[in-house]
């Protein structure tokens, strides 16, 4: 009983020290400046709790049900929220790397990249949209395709798939949702198209489209012959006419996968593109 009692305290010790501690680093991420998310993100989501759309702020491009996502961080103060949208993009990155059972060393090369540095500091929605890649087929998608630039190539590889087991049927079940979404939110929010088509003329597109579109096709279809969907979800960045710098971390995390050993080691594999991206960022100074 004695024993017991030990055990049950250590962890309340435990528990204790790991809620302090992501506390702690909450109000302390609450300090780092950012882009996306004062700029973007927290002003579109506390217009719907006015009651205004949030495509009154202008550089909202990302689909209505996006809010549903945000929502719950804008119930803080925006420093705090803040503070919260990077603890929880972190943790949903060292989560993908645990699902993916990475090498720590590649690990450490991830967190250590430009890409992955940047979007954290950004405060965007990457690491927490490439969530969707772990939930089934039909409602991962509704994540995932909150950024194209992130979803598409998983979206191309379940249409694969949906095909190869079901035929139509498939299709219909695995993409029947996100399409009606999209057309409803098309219809509703005429203004979110006009942006979305508009988008790959901005400042801040790092896109290599279309002289990339062969190795995003290349992932897309080494994904379809391996049944590998995180191949997939590497292509997309590759086949999108538009993305910031960061969002090249989406490349990054769909090569943890085991997978790629039978070629080259994860650990050295991200070591490599850790000083790669470094000397493009200081080269260019993106």
């Amino acid at each position: 009983m004695k024993v017991q009692n030990q055990e049950s305290f250590k962890r309340i010790l435990l528990y204790g020290a790991l809620i302090m501690g992501v506390v702690f680093a909450i109000w302390m991420a609450s300090f780092v400046p950012n882009a996306d998310w004062y700029g973007t993100f927290d002003p579109a989501a506390r217009a719907v709790l006015q009651g205004q759309s949030p495509y009154s702020q202008s550089l909202f491009v990302n689909p209505p049900w996006t809010v549903l996502l945000l929502l719950p961080f804008v119930l803080f103060p925006a420093n705090i929220a803040r503070g919260i949208i990077l603890v929880f993009s972190l943790i949903a990155l060292i989560y993908a790397g645990w699902r993916l059972q990475a090498p720590k060393a590649a690990m450490i090369a991830l967190m250590l990249s430009p890409t992955a540095i940047g979007s954290l500091l950004a405060g965007n929605l990457d690491a927490l949209v490439l969530l969707g890649i772990f939930l089934p087929s039909t409602w991962g998608l509704l994540i995932l395709m909150i950024k194209p630039q992130v979803g598409f190539g998983a979206a191309i590889y379940y249409l694969f798939e949906a095909w190869r087991n079901n035929r139509a049927v498939g299709i219909i079940r695995t993409f029947g949702p996100v399409v009606l979404a999209y057309i409803i939110s098309g219809v509703l929010f005429t203004i979110w198209m006009d942006r979305l088509i508009h988008k790959p003329s901005n400042a801040w597109n790092r896109s290599l489209f279309p002289y990339s579109i062969p190795l995003g096709l290349f992932f897309l279809w080494l994904a379809v012959q391996k049944r590998n969907k995180f191949f997939a979800l590497a292509a997309a960045p590759f086949l999108s006419p538009y993305l910031t710098f960061y969002t090249y971390s989406i490349v990054q995390i769909g090569l943890l996968h085991e997978d790629v050993e039978k070629v080259i080691r994860r650990d050295v594999l991200q070591i490599i593109l850790c000083i790669f991206l470094w000397t493009i960022t200081l080269i260019f100074k993106l």
